[in-house]
């Protein structure tokens, strides 16, 4: 399955802490103040280098910054996201073997020589339950004294989503609708609280960033909140945000037309047939197709339902263009 599809919460991390003024904003505020005291944030650099090992890809993601210190020194600040449900207790030998990856690699280097420059890690976890493990290597070993100094002092910075009352959750409003939407991507009430998102969102209306933040939002909503329905989004989105409704749901459309394609291919794969594969992914079309018009107009009629339910791929591209352009079912589901 496309990647995107089965670890949505990859994607969405890495898309909105890409951006500059968000992890500029993520550090100001979830760091300690003496260690932002120390750092030139105006220096801050995404580098395209991830120490994740791909089998353990469905439980982590991370970003790597370049950043220099006020007396020019270089570092790096290190954000990995955990995605399980329950916080993994190891998560901190994950960390400190990524750390090391990092010292080891041409990143750390100054003509060839390892410099060994200050990488500060930050955890965020956006689990069910607050994080039990504390922030270091000893607090999940237990040593006894005399064994310690043989125990790297480890320790790291924890945002744990799941520890933060909502009104907790602080920064500009990217940040805060990002963290709010990992916070709550599990919750069964995140329908409930979808005006309040796209509340958030509405204090940028009329700014392009706005549009664009509000896609990659829809498209993570659409790919892993379970107990969200497309009418959900939608009823929040036109009473929030009516004027981006209309140039938002063609993204969702085509999100969970992505989607219906992906659980087609998955039952083609199933059958191990390559006609299995074929009539999967169209099927998977079809329902899509019925969600999205449901969504429009209301429950279908029989007649429209029968002419989905054996139309091939030609038809149902041809009706999925006109989806959000005609106004009238019957001039969405005509032939030619």
């Amino acid at each position: 399955m496309n990647s995107d599809l089965s670890n949505p919460h990859d994607r969405f991390f890495k898309e909105v802490w890409s951006r500059k003024a968000v992890s500029r904003d993520f550090l100001c505020r979830y760091l300690p103040r003496a260690v932002v005291d120390l750092l030139d944030l105006r220096t801050l650099e995404l580098t395209k280098d991830s120490f994740v090992d791909q089998r353990l890809q469905e439980y982590y993601s991370d970003l790597l910054y370049r950043v220099r210190l006020k007396d020019g020194t270089p570092a790096f600040a290190y954000i990995l996201l955990e995605h399980k449900r329950n916080p993994e207790r190891l998560t901190v030998v994950q960390l400190l073997r990524y750390i090391m990856q990092i010292w080891d690699s041409p990143l750390a280097q100054v003509k060839g020589k390892a410099i060994l420059p200050p990488v500060i890690p930050v955890v965020v976890c956006h689990g069910d339950r607050p994080w039990p493990y504390g922030q270091s290597l000893h607090a999940i070993m237990q040593l006894p004294m005399a064994l310690a100094p043989y125990v790297p002092e480890f320790r790291y910075e924890l945002c744990d989503l799941a520890g933060l009352a909502d009104a907790e959750i602080k920064g500009a409003v990217l940040l805060r609708v990002a963290m709010l939407a990992l916070k709550h991507i599990a919750d069964p009430r995140l329908a409930e609280q979808l005006p309040e998102l796209f509340g958030l969102l509405a204090e940028l209306a009329g700014k392009r960033t706005a549009l664009e933040y509000l896609k990659t939002l829809l498209v993570y909503l659409s790919m892993a909140a379970t107990h969200v329905k497309e009418s959900d989004i939608e009823q929040a989105l036109a009473a929030k945000l009516p004027l981006l409704k209309e140039k938002v749901m063609p993204t969702i459309a085509e999100n969970w037309l992505e989607q219906g394609r992906a659980e087609g291919r998955a039952e083609g794969r199933a059958e191990g047939r390559t006609e299995g594969r074929a009539e999967g992914r169209l099927e998977g079309e079809r329902q899509i197709l019925v969600r999205m018009l449901e969504m429009r107009f209301g429950p279908l009629p029989e007649r429209y339902r029968t002419r989905i339910e054996t139309a091939n791929e030609n038809l149902l591209t041809e009706w999925f263009a006109r989806l959000w352009t005609a106004q009238k079912l019957g001039d969405i589901l005509k032939s030619g």
